[in-house]
């Protein structure tokens, strides 16, 4: 009876591991005009300098002849520091940007929240005269919170999405 307990729990954290890994981090990309660039600002951006540096800002404004970048992070501090900067157009060729969604997350959710309640049901059982185990009562409990939670974080990697912005002359 144990054994298709632990094979019905090992199966679930097999298709709860698998399933979000097999949708992650979509990638798109659009072709679009400096005009169009209007698009990612206000929102979080990566940008890779002619150099090879990474910086990752909000992009603040679009200019005529530069794209305004507020960088948090870079990857060169000496020649990127921290602050306002203008990405010149001239160098420009593409702009990531990071458009998470929130469905697999809530998917995780709902099923972790609905395999907790019956954890949560089955310590319930184990505490009463059914089966009188406080381990099992103790694990089945920690399952009833742990559960919907592993379910959220299981979603995560599938909401990352970016899209790439590729500048067209």
């Amino acid at each position: 009876m144990v054994n298709r307990y632990a094979f019905g729990i090992s199966l679930l954290i097999m298709v709860g591991w698998g399933a979000p890994r097999a949708c992650a981090a979509s990638k798109e990309q659009r072709q679009v005009k400096w005009e169009g660039l209007s698009a990612v600002v206000g929102r979080k951006v990566r940008v890779v300098m002619p150099d090879g540096a990474r910086i990752e800002g909000r992009a603040t404004a679009v200019e005529t002849d530069a794209l305004v970048v507020e960088i948090h992070k870079t990857s060169n501090k000496a020649t990127y520091p921290k602050g306002k900067y203008l990405v010149p157009r001239a160098t420009l060729r593409a702009v990531d940007v990071d458009d998470p969604t929130f469905r697999w997350r809530a998917v995780g959710l709902a099923i972790g929240g609905g395999l907790g309640v019956f954890s949560a049901i089955l310590a319930k059982a184990s505490a009463g005269g059914f089966i009188h185990s406080p381990a099992l009562e103790g694990a089945f409990g920690a399952g009833a919170v742990g559960l919907p939670v592993g379910g959220y974080l299981l979603g995560r990697p599938a909401d990352r999405r970016t899209i790439t912005y590729v500048i067209t002359q």
